[in-house]
């Protein structure tokens, strides 16, 4: 069932949806990266990814539960991407502002277990770290947490805003998307849809003369 999650790209693409799914206009994936082992490059530790849609309901937190009780539906597939491509022990962090939930996944041997509790402040407060301001940040934000289970390569921007603007193009709530790299802006894409409008075309006097648009066959038989 998961074979067709076969890229990371499926990752922001099923978080995207998701935030749609709740009514979200905006987005933000806050990556950290650290020096490599090999050659210091840098690399992708973990990804903070956040929406401001609709908080999590009773329902959706039960949902995403079935994980760890291995019997997710489709919301839970989808979220199932962030253990199968690049993360083990992801934290999701939702609810109203002032009664932020988290939902904590790990590992005893073989078996996915969840914890909930509180939400750490380190999240709730994380939009004072990216305005570098004490300013208290109203939004309630629901943010999945993802520590790099093999850190990677940090994604190329360029390609990686590409496949954002593309992401933003089948969404109807969500219109605009902020990437952030160790907490300074990089990205920030944003979509405008404008009114549509009927144009007026000038018709041609007859097929045979081209004093304007030809909207119909030399027969007459078919007119725009």
């Amino acid at each position: 069932i998961l074979a067709r999650y076969a890229s990371a790209g499926a990752v922001y693409r099923e978080l995207l949806q998701n935030s749609n799914d709740a009514d979200a206009t905006t987005a933000e994936i806050l990556i950290t990266t650290s020096a490599s082992s090999e050659g210091g490059k840098e690399v992708v530790s973990q990804v903070i990814y956040r929406n401001n849609g609709l908080p999590f309901r009773t329902q959706d937190w039960a949902r995403l539960r079935k994980i760890a009780e291995g019997n997710p539906d489709a919301f839970g597939v989808g979220a199932y991407t962030m253990f199968s491509i690049i993360c083990e022990e992801p934290l999701v962090v939702s609810g109203k502002k002032g009664e932020e939930e988290a939902m904590a996944f790990f590992w005893k041997g073989d078996s996915l277990w969840t914890k909930t509790g509180k939400a750490p402040d380190g999240i709730i407060n994380m939009s004072a770290t990216l305005n570098h301001s004490n300013v208290q940040d109203n939004t309630a934000w629901t943010s999945f947490m993802l520590p790099s289970r093999d850190p990677y390569p940090l994604p190329d921007l360029v390609e990686f805003a590409k496949f954002l603007t593309a992401s933003l193009t089948f969404t109807q709530c969500l219109k605009n998307i902020r990437v952030y790299v160790n907490s300074t802006l990089q990205l920030n894409i944003q979509k405008t849809i404008i009114e549509s409008h009927t144009i007026e075309t000038p018709k041609a006097s007859s097929f045979w003369r081209n004093d304007g648009a030809v909207t119909s066959s030399s027969s007459g038989m078919f007119t725009l």
